[in-house]
């Protein structure tokens, strides 16, 4: 399969507010990170344009990037001259000339501009007729009704949508509906088959590579169409077509060589092949069958087994460990239960179950019946509570479940609930034999530095990383922190699609045995560490071989 050339449509540079001392944001960073992720060029903004004055920071960002202009790309900030602040249309469009700037960004809310047609008419009547490529965060807008006003304004000329997540589908697609110039970029639109979906509905001509980065890591971006589904033109267009053509015909069109952290699992990854490493997915959901929706704003296409073992087999997964959305997040435990029991069924030799219960809607002896119905009879070997149940999980009504936990040397999988990471401390430390897993441990570096300061406390204490912000450089933070041996990989699909979450492990600063570890070893040993006599786990799980030969 030939790799793809990624050309990076959300990247900025420059300090920025709040910004935390771990978290990268240099022009060194984002050319580090171009290299280690295999992305051959990117559009690049300056935040100094956003935080301080538009035309400085744009003037500062042709000067920073000049070294570099045969990889980044110029993307200027732009406000409508309302105080006499900025330059007119016409002399902004010269000044874009002057400086080949083929891009331009707006910030509505942020810099105090009403959505108001006379206001913005001039400035988009002109960027339309220059066809200048024009940016915008969806958090400037925050719901439909100001980003369908906005996007009617600026009507004729192309957009590129930023920033807008997973829960958003609705109002996305009914923008782009009614919005034929609209485009999309997916570093935070981590929605499960979101490419494809939005591709074959829109033409993947309106689909757009972008990382986010520096704060996003942006290996995560590129695993949605290193392990794609769609063919490869499309895919083409996606990683870096569509964005040249949008910029009049400029940027990169070869990928560029391997850099210092390649090894042998980002080269099957940038060949777009299955991973042939043990890949053991620590965190999934599941639907029942037919499902591609979950209750409130939860859109999952294909949500269900079948079809979450279709992606999970083309990114190389070995086995997946599973729990419903129903019981967790919709609190019908017993419901979920069945749901998840026969997921399981489905692909014994992929998928190790989960139990959920629920101490608010189940009495103890119920609890007791489905641990001895669940892990008893049918071998599950994780433990999942939900942070919806309001209690915290070291309350005594959960104690004879992590007493069975403990007893079995099962593991649990914790969303971290009331109670915060110490009420997982104190789990860990009463009950050692139980492997206690911290879910989106990789969120945020404030909440990796909460579960370090646990981990720290107690060896029994993991960190699972799944998170849409796939915090850049967070990976080898908590490796560092807590030892590579506690770091597991997770993809919390099909709320979010698990191939960035793959990626995002893929491309990091660590050894190629270190990455082995997270991506499969260390779940691996937790699973065979758990004692359920009669019940055996996958074949995947029990290889340290990585595939195996029918799931090749």
């Amino acid at each position: 399969m030939p790799e793809l050339t990624y050309f990076d449509a959300h990247a900025v540079i420059g300090a920025r507010p709040l910004k935390p001392a771990a978290e990268r944001w240099s022009l060194d960073h984002v050319l580090a990170d171009l290299e280690l992720a295999g992305i051959a060029g990117a559009l690049v903004r300056h935040s100094q344009a956003l935080h301080y004055e538009p035309m400085h920071g744009n003037l500062r960002l042709i000067e920073e990037i000049a070294p570099y202009r045969d990889r980044l790309f110029p993307c200027w900030s732009v406000v409508p001259p309302v105080a006499n602040d900025f330059p007119e249309p016409e002399q902004l469009l010269a000044l874009m000339d002057k400086h080949d700037v083929r891009a331009a960004i707006i910030h509505p809310k942020t810099n105090g501009l009403p959505l108001h047609a006379p206001l913005l008419q001039p400035l988009a009547g002109a960027l339309a007729e220059a066809q200048r490529l024009l940016l915008v965060s969806y958090g400037e807008f925050g719901d439909f009704e100001p980003a369908h006003r906005f996007l009617s304004i600026f009507e004729h000329g192309p957009v590129l949508l930023l920033d807008h997540t997973w829960s958003q589908w609705r109002e996305i697609q009914l923008l782009m509906d009614l919005h034929p110039n609209l485009h999309l970029e997916f570093s935070a639109f981590q929605a499960n088959r979101a490419i494809e979906y939005f591709g074959e509905r829109y033409g993947f001509e309106r689909c757009l590579f972008g990382t986010g980065q520096p704060m996003k890591a942006p290996g995560a971006a590129r695993a949605f169409l290193d392990f794609r589904l769609c063919d490869d033109a499309s895919a083409a267009k996606v990683a870096g077509g569509n964005l040249r053509r949008l910029l009049g015909g400029v940027g990169p069109t070869e990928p560029p060589a391997p850099g210092a952290w390649h090894d042998s699992i980002t080269a099957e990854e940038r060949a777009g092949e299955p991973l042939s490493c043990l890949l053991l997915d620590a965190h999934c959901h599941v639907l029942h069958d037919g499902a591609s929706f979950a209750g409130e704003r939860y859109v999952m296409v294909k949500g269900d087994a079948a079809g979450l073992l279709e992606v999970a087999r083309r990114m190389g997964t070995d086995a997946t460990a599973l729990m419903s959305w129903n019981g967790t997040v919709s609190m019908d435990a017993p419901a979920g239960n069945q749901v998840t029991a026969a997921a399981v069924s489905q692909a014994p030799d992929e998928y190790v179950g989960l139990l959920t219960l629920n101490p608010t809607h189940q009495s103890p002896a119920e609890m007791q019946a489905q641990i001895e119905e669940y892990h008893g009879r049918l071998g599950f070997r994780g433990l999942k509570p939900y942070q919806r149940t309001v209690i915290p999980y070291n309350h005594a009504s959960f104690d004879p479940w992590w007493e069975f936990g403990n007893e079995h040397h099962l593991y649990g999988l914790f969303h971290i609930s009331v109670g915060g990471v110490n009420a997982v401390l104190d789990i860990a430390q009463r009950y050692p034999n139980f492997h206690c897993l911290i879910a989106h441990s990789g969120g945020s570096y404030a909440f990796a530095d909460q579960v370090i300061s646990v981990a720290q406390q107690a060896p029994n204490i993991y960190a699972e990383l799944t998170l849409t912000p796939v915090t850049n450089g967070v990976v080898e933070y908590l490796c560092e922190a807590i030892g590579v041996e506690r770091v597991l990989y997770g993809t919390d699909a099909p709320m979010r699609d698990p191939r960035p979450q793959l990626g995002w492990v893929v491309f990091t600063r660590l050894p190629e045995a270190d990455k082995r570890k997270i991506l499969g070893e260390n779940f691996q040993r937790i699973l065979l560490d758990g004692r359920l006599p009669g019940h055996q786990l996958p074949a995947g799980v029990r290889s340290s071989a990585g595939r195996t030969a029918g799931h090749r």
